[in-house]
């Protein structure tokens, strides 16, 4: 564990948060994406959320000494983080919620998910500079269709690029805010604890991943096949 490379990997999450922004800017230039770009960009994000979690937290987790229980413990707890938020969405909004409450709820479900994705960027470079840059990059990557469901689910409904780019921008800050918290705690950080932190971000990915970004992907393209037909 390197403290010194702290402030860097502060930076790269400032980076990886940024590129939320490119999926706003890429909605508000073209406000009619096709669902088919966005069901690709979808699994895309899924896929490199997985690709993460699987071939860098958790084995940094096991490397810094995290035991079997240990790993599956905090996978739970960040899967049940996931599921938790889904359920207040439901009894705030119900199933059926309006499209500009969907946007909203994105973005809440996005900045709770990403404060813990701007802790792992920063941790992952505390621990290992190597892994800090190749989880900023997957981070950056999923980030993106992160940005464009919010801002397409936003425009959707109101047809307002200001609403999109604000409820973008929180999300975006909610990522840079979980990297300051490990910045400002940076000396009190264990290795073991980064771990901990590495592998509940690892539950929250998977699950977001397998619950939320696959179906949607593959519902979308689905939809698209039976209207080819």
């Amino acid at each position: 564990m390197n403290l010194d490379n702290a402030l860097l990997g502060f930076w790269f999450s400032v980076i990886a948060a940024g590129s939320t922004m490119l999926g706003w800017v890429i909605v508000a230039i073209k406000k009619d994406l096709s669902k088919k770009v966005i069901a690709l960009t979808l699994l895309f994000a899924a896929i490199a959320m997985l690709a993460v979690s699987f071939f860098e937290l958790i084995p940094g987790s096991i490397d810094a000494g995290l035991g079997s229980l240990e790993i599956f413990i905090w996978l739970i707890l960040g899967a049940g983080a996931v599921q938790v938020l889904r359920f207040i969405g439901d009894k705030f909004y119900g199933p059926k919620h309006s499209l500009q409450q969907s946007a909203t709820l994105v973005a809440i479900a996005v900045a709770l998910h990403n404060i813990p994705e701007g802790a792992a960027a920063i941790a992952t470079t505390i621990v290992d500079l190597q892994s800090g840059i190749a989880t900023t990059i997957a981070i950056a990557l999923h980030n993106i269709p992160e940005g464009v469901a919010i801002a397409a689910t936003a425009l959707a409904a109101a047809g307002s690029r200001t609403r999109a780019f604000v409820l973008v921008s929180i999300a975006a800050l909610a990522e840079v805010s979980g990297a300051g918290i490990v910045l400002y705690e940076s000396a009190a950080l264990s290795e073991i604890l980064i771990a901990k932190l590495l592998t509940l971000v690892a539950g929250i990915m998977i699950t977001l991943s397998v619950l939320e970004l696959i179906p949607n992907g593959v519902k979308s393209l689905r939809s698209l096949r039976d209207l080819d037909h």
